[in-house]
């Protein structure tokens, strides 16, 4: 019982840190030369921020994933941005990357890994959902299909990117503001 209060406790308190996060502060080109800025995310209901990198695959498993959810969720108001954070991710390698697995949203060139610092984002795939007020309401995984190093699920049992979202739009608070993310490790940042 004293067990599970204290992860309680812990949970309540990783959340008012996001909470109490300061604002962004960012001006990033993205792979076709358009410059997106931290005043952007205001117009959307919510911004999700994809950290992922041209060669690692576990974020490339989830291309498809989240290019669904681009399609299902920016009709109704989310901002989608991939973060390319990888200083050996140019706009040419990212404009291929992103071509050969059908990216539908900007890529951001970050090679000075400005967002994951300002996010606390550490591993590709991880999404950071913010509010338009630039308030993290979610970080991590996409889902749980990746269990361990080197043990998957053919299908995920949680959709935490997508359950986000849903409490986000329905104007509830995130009921797992953080999950755990297993994939390749942002470079800079750990």
């Amino acid at each position: 019982m004293a067990a599970g209060l204290r992860v309680g406790i812990l949970l309540v308190a990783i959340a008012a840190a996001f909470a109490a996060s300061k604002a962004l502060d960012y001006s990033l080109t993205d792979a076709n030369g358009k410059t997106h800025t931290a005043d952007e995310i205001q117009h959307y209901k919510a911004t999700v921020l994809l950290f992922v990198a041209t060669e690692c695959p576990n974020a490339n498993t989830y291309a498809p994933v989240l290019a669904r959810l681009y399609r299902e969720y920016s009709a109704r108001g989310v901002l989608f941005l991939a973060v390319y954070s990888d200083p050996a991710d140019n706009a040419a390698a990212v404009q291929k990357h992103d071509a050969d697995y059908r990216i539908p949203y900007p890529g951001l060139l970050d090679p000075n890994q400005t967002l994951a610092r300002q996010t606390g984002a550490r591993s590709t795939p991880e999404a950071v959902v913010l509010s338009p007020g630039d308030e993290v309401l979610y970080r991590g995984r996409v889902d749980d299909r990746f269990v361990d190093l080197g043990k998957t699920r053919f299908r995920p049992a949680h959709e935490d990117l997508r359950e986000a979202l849903d409490q986000i739009l329905q104007g509830q608070p995130v009921k797992n503001p953080v999950t755990k993310v297993l994939g390749c490790a942002i470079p800079g940042v750990n």
